[in-house]
């Protein structure tokens, strides 16, 4: 990626569905000043692709996902990009997990660094169950088991996500 291409927002969905097969796709949007993603050939955006995927891939390694105190390993599945324009690129990063769940209490927990946003973004996290609680930066709702995470730029976040849900 160009030094050049600058993170303007971002939206992530989350989902994990009864049978602990979790799905959490992540989009970046851009801008991209001159235009690099919207240059690169075919070959040249495979190779792109794959450098994206790797470089998250590492990134989620550094986390640490568990689910009801069992560590969950996150994989890049599948990396896409796209052109709002030719200044806006857009990738989209597919994650794909698998977590034991069971009836009742369960417990999500993501542990990684603190850091500062650069750049606005929301998560819509989708549970198979109700949520009971959630302990996570930015302005949260929620309903059923539906919550909605919104963080400003500049706004410090990590450390600590947890929900609480119940599954019947």
């Amino acid at each position: 990626m160009s030094e050049k291409v600058i993170p303007i927002y971002a939206k992530g969905y989350f989902t994990i569905a009864r049978n602990g097969k979790g799905l959490f796709i992540s989009t970046f949007y851009y801008y991209d000043k001159e235009g690099y993603y919207a240059s690169l050939d075919k070959e040249k955006l495979e190779e792109e692709k794959e450098k994206l995927k790797e470089n998250m891939q590492y990134y989620l390694n550094q986390e640490t996902l568990r689910i009801n105190r069992r560590r969950v390993n996150e994989k890049v599945s599948k990396v896409e990009i796209n052109l709002l324009s030719v200044n806006y690129p857009m990738i989209d990063f597919y994650i794909t997990f698998k977590a034991r769940l069971k009836l009742g209490y369960n417990l999500y927990e993501d542990i990684y660094e603190n850091e500062v946003t650069e750049y606005p973004f929301e998560a819509v996290y989708v549970f198979p169950g109700k949520i009971l609680s959630a302990r996570i930066r930015g302005e949260v709702s929620i309903k059923d088991n539906i919550a909605i995470v919104k963080v400003k730029k500049g706004m410090k976040t990590g450390k600590r996500e947890i929900f609480a849900f119940r599954v019947i």
